[in-house]
């Protein structure tokens, strides 16, 4: 039997980043002298981030709170060919 175009389930496709995790509790609590991005476990170097999560923040992917901002799937693509530029620059 064949389904109409109206009778088909239709499944939204979620998307997911393994660097974006997902959305946690309101009780995001960070240990004392560790990086404020969420999931990271490593000791603060510069402003309550480790040297890596730092970097995105200046770049703009995480807030000061450590959470990812909104449109982190783009930001994180252009993030990533800024850093195969600096790369290059630094090689030649």
């Amino acid at each position: 039997m064949v389904k109409s175009g109206a009778e088909k389930e239709h499944k939204p496709v979620e998307k997911k980043h393994e660097d974006a995790p997902a959305k946690a509790a309101k009780g995001h609590h960070v240990a004392p002298g560790g990086c404020h991005s969420w999931g990271c476990k490593a000791h603060e170097k510069r402003f309550s981030f480790c040297e890596e999560h730092f970097e995105q923040f200046k770049f703009g992917l995480i807030k000061k709170t450590g959470e990812p901002v909104s449109d982190y799937e783009k930001k994180f693509e252009h993030y990533q060919a800024f850093q195969a530029r600096q790369r290059a620059h630094k090689v030649a």
